[in-house]
């Protein structure tokens, strides 16, 4: 019973020593949160709502930048340039919740000279419980901080580099970095230009709400869906560097001789000019040149609208008529002259006066081939400045519609491999390629099966 007694006490001895112990840990523990808690309620600089603020100052020395809220957008006060929405609200969020990631202790001059922060870049948001006010000076030797003070606070704070980058002053993070001023609903015109020579004029009428060519084009067809998808990536595009402010040296950046030119004109008077250079070094890329001498780095691709022509912007097919709604076919074609009637609601077609059934699948399959292939040019490439003559044509359709109007068609050769189209007479400014007469899937090869199957 002793020895049992014993090693009762024993255990209640160790049991007590583990609690103890574990206390103490426990209490290491806490210890070690409440001083982290300490130390990271030290570091908290600031905290409010990032969309509250109604100002924001950026200066360094006698540079300074006021920045208001007017409504939904960040204006500069003087005016002198737009501001970047997004660098704006950015930096409100950063301010609104930031937290150093150490201290240095108390203000000293020495310190205040040690961390370059006798000269600084001061930035002020103002928000509806106050302003604060956040110095920024130099970055850390391992690049990591930047070193700060903030207003009603005693000690010198490191910041991330990254926060501290994006709330130093810096002119050209302020600046508006979209391409145009516009909405796709602020255009009236868009000229591109290469060497001195308008290369695309797109011009958009708001009585009829209407996006068209030059007079010399007005017997193409413009393609609408075309026109407002590539501007209205335009209207979209920002920079993706702010380069050179002011620029001088159009040589610099080869804007002495640029590789385009492209001037936007909006509803309400105003227009933006641009210069747009390449750069063998950046292939992807180019540069664009305003007005103002700022030079701006693009992707490429973005600005490929100095590249295209009135071309991509029309319809590339021109169709003479349709079978459903046509019941007559001449074609002169190859020396040969052909009528063709035809009556789709009982699936015939009359050839040189024999009537041919095209109520079977092959036999439609070959008149629809046929059929199609003389009345749908697909233009491949537009020659506006020829004043070609309506003169020994290769190929002639007239088509007469169950209306009674009609629709002639006439190919002439243009040289060796390419075709001018005519319309009705008049030289529509498109031509074709030989192929579509000559060839697989051309009108020579259904019209041959097509006569085939007509037996003439």
């Amino acid at each position: 019973m002793k020895k049992a007694f014993i090693a009762l006490v024993v255990l209640i001895l160790a049991a007590a020593g583990s609690v103890g112990a574990f206390i103490a840990v426990k209490n290491g523990k806490d210890k070690e949160k409440q001083q982290a808690s300490k130390v990271l309620a030290e570091n908290e600089l600031f905290s409010f709502d990032p969309y509250s603020p109604t100002k924001i100052v950026f200066s360094k020395g006698d540079e300074v930048y006021e920045v208001e809220k007017q409504g939904d957008q960040w204006v500069l006060t003087s005016g002198e340039f737009e501001m970047d929405q997004n660098y704006c609200q950015l930096v409100c969020t950063y301010f609104s919740d930031l937290t150093a990631e150490t201290n240095y202790g108390e203000i000293t001059d020495e310190k205040l000279d040690m961390y370059g922060l006798t000269d600084t870049d001061t930035i002020e948001i103002t928000e509806p419980n106050g302003t604060h006010t956040l110095k920024i000076g130099d970055a850390s030797p391992m690049g990591d901080y930047y070193y700060v003070t903030a207003d009603g606070r005693d000690k010198i704070y490191a910041i991330s580099y990254m926060e501290g980058s994006v709330l130093k002053l810096d002119r050209l993070l302020l600046k508006n970095k979209k391409l145009l001023p516009y909405t796709l609903y602020d255009i009236k015109e868009v000229i591109a230009a290469k060497d001195g020579k308008t290369t695309l004029d797109l011009i958009y009428d708001p009585d009829t709400q209407k996006w068209s060519l030059p007079d010399e084009y007005s017997t193409l067809q413009v393609d609408p869906t075309q026109i407002t998808t590539v501007l209205n990536n335009l209207v979209r595009i920002e920079s993706e560097e702010m380069l050179d402010e002011k620029l001088e040296d159009l040589s610099k950046y080869g804007h002495d001789k640029p590789y385009g030119e492209l001037t936007v004109k909006g509803t309400d008077g105003t227009e933006r000019h641009l210069l747009v250079s390449l750069n063998e070094d950046q292939p992807d890329y180019c540069i664009v040149l305003f007005d103002d001498g700022q030079a701006e780095l693009y992707y490429k691709a973005d600005l490929s609208i100095v590249d295209k022509t009135p071309y991509d912007f029309i319809v590339q097919t021109i169709t003479a008529a349709d079978k459903l709604n046509t019941k007559e076919l001449k074609l002169s074609y190859n020396g040969n002259n052909d009528t063709f009637s035809i009556d789709t609601d009982n699936d015939k077609c009359v050839v040189n006066g024999k009537e041919i059934a095209i109520d079977n699948v092959d036999n439609y399959v070959a008149f629809d081939n046929f059929f199609k292939a003389a009345s749908i040019f697909n233009l491949s490439g537009l020659d506006i400045e020829a004043k070609p003559e309506l003169k020994d044509p290769v190929m002639t359709a007239e088509f007469t519609c169950n209306d009674g109007s009609t629709v002639k068609m006439d190919l002439v050769k243009r040289d060796d491999s390419t075709l001018y189209v005519f319309k009705d007479g008049k030289y529509t400014g498109g031509y074709v390629d030989e192929t579509s007469l000559k060839g697989r899937t051309s009108l020579s090869e259904f019209y041959i099966k097509f006569r085939k199957i007509a037996g003439f």
